[in-house]
């Protein structure tokens, strides 16, 4: 009896130590439930939250791409601009952060664990120091897209769109059919702007048939044709205007590779025009590149760039004769970076060689060299980028550079050889805001001939390549380009160049585009009284006929003014065409 009271006490202790523990753990469970981050609304299975947005330009491997260039010779991108909806972004111990619903939910690979349990609220992991901001993580770079920005640079992606233009300032405004992004650097500089040159950023695009292209293999082909009937009233940018129509024809043509690792992408464009009155304006350009890119590590790769452009001096160059034939200009890039992120920084190193070589030509019936004017560029550069957000970042981009001439000008006896600096401190928006996108800066800029024989050219640099979205249907754009251009003037060591655009697109339909939009230019001279200005104001429309036509018109009015005399214009061009793409 004894022995079995003694085992009914111990089962009732045992019942009542039960008992407590499951209050205990009733408490507390209660407690660790009203710790949970997640209002009760996000409480949903992994198979059903919602898509992610789009976050930046990439190369998809359906059929969903973004909009293809506006120009594709024009702008230098020589094809489309793809986007498609960006991968889930996944983040460290299994953790996704849904950025439709800002929410984390479990990575795709614990789905299969927690398929069909029921939705029970999950903890976030505890933020660490130095834990990128937990709203958006960067999606990874995608295939067939090169970067020559490197990781985390969200506002500049992809290739360069204006390494190559050798059109005359009046067909590079911004607001000539081209949306924010586009970088109005004349060639005459024969300098890429460091900052804005490799940004392939569109804004907001006002697109309805994002083209598809054709896949080859493990690449994508992306094809344009564009033709137009082009009216100049005033050709040969003179005070004595001579007028003159012509056929333009630009085929341009983008193979991008689609690997999961490593990228390759090779380009082509030309451009034709057949004047009617005066062959010696017609235009035989082309412009051949390749890029490539090696990824060392998810957060590190390297980049390479090739490059040849060939093509005629426009007459409005800072050197240019209004007479005469136009020398043949013969460009050869190459260009290394490497990118390295460490969290929200990012760092890059590059380094750029151009060769730049103009031909002879006739002035007076006499031929006119112009080897004073062939020269080479090295380039070295460092850009450490901040991220605060997906929506702003800040920047840092320092460049030195060394123009080498190999004989004196002609016009004064002066070796232009020089070295320079350029500062530029700014922040980026990035591409992901529904308002504001695109990327601002303000910089000093310093050149110096070696010889010292001329004084050094200093300057305020400002940069800026804005988008601002009014409405889903109206887009305002803000472009601003400023560096120090060559020039043979005599006694004159460089000529301070600036250019500002604005821009307003609206759709007022879904298939028609309106644009309008002012642009201003400035140059000055340096130990020189000359001064040079241009007004542009243009208005054009667009219509989408279908997904591979796109019919098009523009008009442009440009008044030129210069403190030399018999040296200032106006003109009035009219443009009207078709663009067809694939």
């Amino acid at each position: 009896m004894a022995g079995g009271r003694k085992i009914v006490g111990l089962v009732h202790v045992l019942a009542a130590l039960a008992g407590a523990g499951a209050m205990f753990a009733c408490v507390f469970a209660g407690s660790a439930a009203a710790q949970i981050l997640d209002p009760p609304g996000w409480r949903t299975t992994v198979t059903s939250r919602p898509p992610a947005p789009r976050l930046r330009p990439t190369l998809p491997d359906d059929a969903s791409t973004g909009e293809e260039d506006a120009r594709a010779f024009d702008s230098g991108a020589f094809g489309p601009n793809e986007t498609a909806r960006a991968p889930q972004p996944v983040g460290v111990d299994g953790i996704v952060e849904d950025a439709g619903g800002l929410r984390p939910t479990l990575a795709d690979d614990d789905a299969a664990e927690s398929e069909g349990e029921e939705d029970q609220p999950r903890r976030v992991r505890v933020p660490q120091d130095g834990d990128p901001v937990s709203v958006i993580e960067e999606a990874a770079v995608q295939d067939g897209i090169i970067d020559l920005n490197g990781p985390g640079e969200t506002a500049e992606v992809q290739a360069e769109i204006t390494e190559f233009d050798l059109r005359s300032p009046e067909d590079i405004r911004a607001f000539a059919g081209e949306p924010a992004g586009f970088d109005p650097l004349l060639l005459q500089a024969n300098e890429q702007n460091p900052v804005f040159s490799p940004s392939n950023f569109q804004g907001f695009l006002l697109d309805p048939y994002p083209p598809i292209g054709t896949k080859i293999g493990s690449f994508l082909l992306f094809t344009t044709l564009e033709a137009n009937y082009d009216y100049n009233s005033n050709l040969f940018a003179s005070p004595n205007a001579l007028g003159d129509s012509s056929l333009e024809v630009r085929p341009a043509a983008r193979l991008a590779s689609n690997w999961s690792r490593h990228a390759v992408e090779l380009r082509a464009s030309g451009d034709l025009s057949y004047h009617d009155r005066y062959s010696s304006e017609d235009d035989r350009a082309y412009v051949v590149e390749g890029l490539g890119r090696v990824d060392i590590t998810s957060r590190s790769n390297l980049q390479g760039f090739l490059a040849r452009e060939y093509g005629q001096e426009s007459r409005s160059a800072i050197n240019a004769e209004s007479a005469g034939t136009r020398p043949n200009i013969t460009v050869d890039r190459a260009r290394a970076a490497y990118n390295q992120r460490f969290n929200r920084l990012t760092m890059q190193l590059r380094g750029n060689i151009v060769d730049t070589s103009y031909s002879t030509n006739v002035f007076d019936d006499q031929t006119q060299s112009n080897s004073d004017r062939d020269y080479m560029l090295y380039e070295q550069a460092v850009r450490p980028m901040w991220e605060f957000s997906p929506y702003l970042f800040a920047f840092a981009d320092i460049s030195f550079n060394q123009r080498d001439y190999k004989i004196p000008t002609f016009s004064d006896g002066i070796l232009r050889s020089s070295t320079g600096e350029r500062y530029r401190f700014g922040v980026s928006f990035g591409d992901v805001s529904q308002v504001l996108r695109g990327t601002i800066s303000l910089g000093y800029a310093h050149q110096q001939i070696d010889n010292h024989l001329l004084p050094a050219v200093d300057g305020l640099l400002i940069d800026a390549d804005l988008a601002w979205a009014v409405t889903p249907l109206t887009v305002l754009s803000f472009t601003a380009t400023s560096d120090v251009a060559e020039t043979t003037t005599a006694y004159s060591p460089g000529v301070m160049e600036r250019n500002y655009g604005l821009e307003a697109r609206h759709s007022f339909t879904r298939y028609l585009v309106g644009n309008a939009g002012v642009g201003y230019m400035t140059r000055n001279f340096i130990n020189t009284d000359y001064n040079e200005e241009q007004f542009t104001a243009a208005v054009g429309t667009e219509y989408y006929a279908n997904s591979w036509s796109v019919l098009f018109a523009r008009y442009q009015h440009i008044d030129f003014q210069s403190s030399q005399a018999q040296s200032s214009y106006t003109a009035e061009i009219v443009q009207a065409g078709v663009r067809l793409r694939h």
